[in-house]
Formats: C-alpha cells, sequence, structure tokens
C-alpha cells in the first residue's frame, strides 16, 4: 500500500502507459485525500478522517470509475481492520453489484477472513505469506511472515486479519505495537496494546496486563 505504487496502479489502469498525459485533478485529489484519511484515522483523528474520504469519494464520483470507487471504500474497510475493527461493506457490495471486479473482490474476501474464497495470485504480494500460514497449517510461522512484510500498513492489515482468525499469540501483537509507535498512529497502537491486555489477562500474567493497562492510560490521557 505505499503511495507511489498505488498511483502508478491508478495512473497505468486508466491513462495507459504514455507518460505524456496529466493526471487528472479527481484523481490526485482523491489520492491524497485518501493518503490522509488513512493517517488521520490510525492516528484516532476520527472526525477529520471521515471528512477527507468523503472527499476522496466524491472526487472518484466525478470520474464515474467505480472500479476505483471499490478500490476506496476496500481501502477504508482495510484501515479498520488494520486498528482492529469491524466494517460495514454496504458501499463496497453496492457498487460490486453494479459491476464486479475479481481483483477487488478478493481482496474483500481477504479483509472478511475468508481464504476459501481467494485466488491467492489476484491478491496482493505482500499479504501471500498470511495466506500461505493457513494452508500449510503452520500457525507457529506466522509472526515470520509478518515481520517479512515491509509496507507498515500492509503489516497492521495482514496482523489484523490473522487476530480475526484467532491465529495470534504475544510476539505478533509486540510486533503490530512497535509498527504503531514507529509511525505515530496512537488509535492503532492502543488497539494491539488492549489486545495484548487480553491476552495476558487469559494467561493469568497479571502483572504484565497492569504495567499495559497503565501504559495505555498515560497513552490517552
Amino acid at each position: 500500500m505505499k503511495k507511489i505504487v498505488i498511483l502508478l496502479i491508478i495512473v497505468i489502469s486508466f491513462l495507459g502507459c504514455g507518460g505524456s498525459k496529466q493526471i487528472p485533478d479527481w484523481m490526485n485529489d482523491s489520492f491524497n485525500n485518501l493518503e490522509s484519511f488513512k493517517e488521520n484515522y490510525l492516528s484516532g483523528k476520527d472526525r477529520i478522517a471521515e471528512l477527507q474520504f468523503k472527499k476522496a469519494i466524491d472526487e472518484i464520483k466525478r470520474s464515474g470509475k467505480l472500479e476505483i470507487l471499490e478500490k476506496a471504500y476496500l481501502t477504508k474497510y482495510a484501515v479498520h481492520v488494520a486498528v482492529l475493527e469491524s466494517f460495514d461493506d454496504t458501499d463496497y457490495l453496492t457498487t460490486d453489484a453494479l459491476q464486479p471486479v475479481l481483483k477487488n473482490r478478493t481482496f474483500y474476501n481477504f479483509l472478511k477472513g475468508s481464504f476459501d474464497k481467494i485466488d491467492e495470485n489476484l491478491l496482493p504480494r505482500q499479504y501471500g505469506g498470511v495466506i500461505k500460514v493457513f494452508r500449510d497449517g503452520k500457525p507457529g510461522d506466522a509472526v515470520h511472515e509478518i515481520s517479512r512484510i515491509e509496507d507498515p500498513l500492509s503489516k497492521l492489515i495482514a496482523t489484523g486479519i490473522l487476530i480475526q482468525k484467532n491465529a495470534y499469540d504475544e510476539e505478533i501483537l509486540k510486533v503490530a505495537i512497535d509498527t504503531a509507535s514507529q509511525k505515530g498512529w496512537k488509535k492503532a497502537l492502543i488497539a494491539y496494546l488492549e489486545k495484548l491486555v487480553l491476552l495476558y489477562e487469559k494467561k493469568n500474567e497479571t502483572e504484565k496486563a497492569a504495567n499495559i493497562t497503565q501504559r495505555i492510560q498515560l497513552i490517552k490521557n
């Protein structure tokens, strides 16, 4: 989900390979608003993030490009997964019903944890290791696969999927916590710290749970 990669995909898909054409304003504005949405939502600035997402959607609708509109909705859902939240998929499903795009549907199924409906060849490459963990029946490899993902947001999305599938441990949570901390993504950081507290409580490691709880309160206040 790196900025340059996303922008190039959009440009190549809708402008062709020629380098002489100017990027339309709607495309540039929607891309910038989506990037701002991600950064602000992950940081806990929900109100600002939602306004930026709406602006992105409004710009995309100017073009009538339903495939791009689907990608925008999926981007929002992926960010929710990254902070361990559920999402309302109504907008995507409505758009998908009008213009199904197999690659988009594959990513949607990934976000929903429906691995049996996924063609791995259509999934963004960085998530292949997560699918491999389940297909090989080796959940112990999960932390290794998560650590291999370079893009911070993709790393949190993959972690969110593993948590959905109850295939995580302390080490995976610590990788996510370190990732969110380094990026200054406060909302994501708190979400994974709270999940770690629950894990420690389940293991009756009360002192560790109490220490993390104090850390959360310090961050929030």
